[in-house]
């Protein structure tokens, strides 16, 4: 099983195939990689087309003790491979994980104090946080002064997703991104690689405080369970897609995660861009079900026009920059921040809210102990 990438301080640098062995991650990030376009594995039927999924790759660096500086106008991916097909060879083969899922384990509320900040919290994007009740293990991370741990999970759009984490939530921030995901994975593809074992050999080996996911560009076709083979979007690949997503979110809570989920951007063939859109709406259904905010990114991937295009305006520099990919599924370093802007300032506002809380309660502690130990008065 492939090793988690992640930052650290002196790790050892990211072997070139990160598919392979995706290293630790250090101060100048992750690593690019760019090939063919998969425009001919797009035009194939969508329950016999080969998984369009790229390879690993670091972004060029900008900060840290490699010295390197960030040119946004180098065109550098987190890869553009393709896969190759797996089709529906495995119809007879029973998959691990079957069966029906488990209901969400919930995390208990940390204090009263996490109610009051859900109370409190403002109507829109961050009050959908306190669907799940604040995770008392972030809270006592940001109690205890230590950096708040992030995992990324999914395929290669996950890699890109943590690519862009790494830059936007830096280690001087106190945030230690770290890599779970692997390309060429999925939730219909369980022959090649079980996303549940995987998840819980990952998190038995480095517990984390927040989880984000993104799969699903791999998963535009047939799904096999129990032996029995579902097309794409069906009535029973929905059933069974969703049992393993709700089993995954529920792994990764009953480790104390806060959860988040990233849909995918507009896509440049029509065909294609129209299962995304129905794969985004399913994604939308299945997270409101499990309580799981949900990240569009369509509207953040596309033109003034509502229109994909290669180009888009830098938020930063308000200046046009290339943030797609040659292939037209995947983007830029540029264009993985820009679409993951939202997510990153919901995380900062989450855990401000639990770092408060962490405060409210080392004060109640202290005053207890205070009172505790003058004794009762004379």
């Amino acid at each position: 099983m492939a090793r988690s990438g992640r930052r650290g301080d002196g790790g050892a640098k990211p072997p070139a195939d990160a598919q392979a062995a995706p290293g630790r991650r250090r101060a100048n990030g992750p690593r690019a990689a760019t090939a063919a376009t998969p425009d001919e594995a797009i035009a194939a039927p969508p329950s016999l087309r080969p998984t369009v999924e790229p390879a690993a790759g670091r972004p060029p660096g900008r900060r840290g003790g490699g010295g390197f500086v960030f040119d946004r106008t180098l065109v550098l991916f987190i890869g553009i491979a393709v896969g190759v097909t797996i089709g529906l060879a495995f119809a007879g083969v029973k998959l691990l994980g079957g069966g029906p899922a488990p209901a969400p384990q919930t995390v208990a509320v940390a204090s009263s104090s996490a109610a009051a900040a859900c109370a409190a919290a403002e109507q829109g994007s961050s009050a959908t946080d306190c669907a799940q009740p604040f995770s008392p293990r972030l809270v006592k991370t940001l109690a205890k002064g230590d950096d708040v741990t992030i995992g990324v999970f999914g395929d290669s759009f996950g890699e890109g997703i943590w690519a862009a984490l790494y830059w936007t939530l830096p280690k001087s921030q106190h945030y230690d991104i770290i890599k779970f995901a692997e390309r060429s994975t999925g939730f219909t593809r369980y022959q090649s690689l079980n996303l549940e074992d995987k998840a819980a050999s990952d998190l038995a080996s480095q517990p984390i405080d927040i989880a984000v996911i993104s799969f699903g560009a791999n998963d535009t076709q047939g799904i096999v369970d129990n032996g029995h083979v579902y097309p794409l979007l069906s009535a029973g690949w929905k059933q069974a897609y969703a049992a393993r997503v709700a089993r995954y979110v529920a792994l990764l809570r009953a480790e104390g995660a806060m959860v988040y989920w990233v849909g995918l951007p507009k896509m440049r063939s029509t065909d294609f861009d129209g299962q995304i859109v129905a794969m985004n709406a399913f994604y939308s259904d299945e997270m409101a079900k499990l309580d799981v905010p949900f990240f569009p990114t369509e509207a953040l991937s596309v033109d003034d026009r509502g229109q994909y295009n290669d180009h888009l305006v830098d938020p930063k520099t308000h200046k046009e920059v290339l943030m797609r990919a040659s292939d037209g599924i995947h983007m830029s370093i540029p264009g993985y921040e820009r679409i993951t802007g939202p997510l990153v300032d919901r995380i900062k506002a989450y855990v401000e809210r639990s770092r408060q809380i962490a405060a409210a309660e080392g004060a109640q502690t202290q005053a207890a102990s205070q009172a505790t130990s003058s004794g009762p008065p004379t």
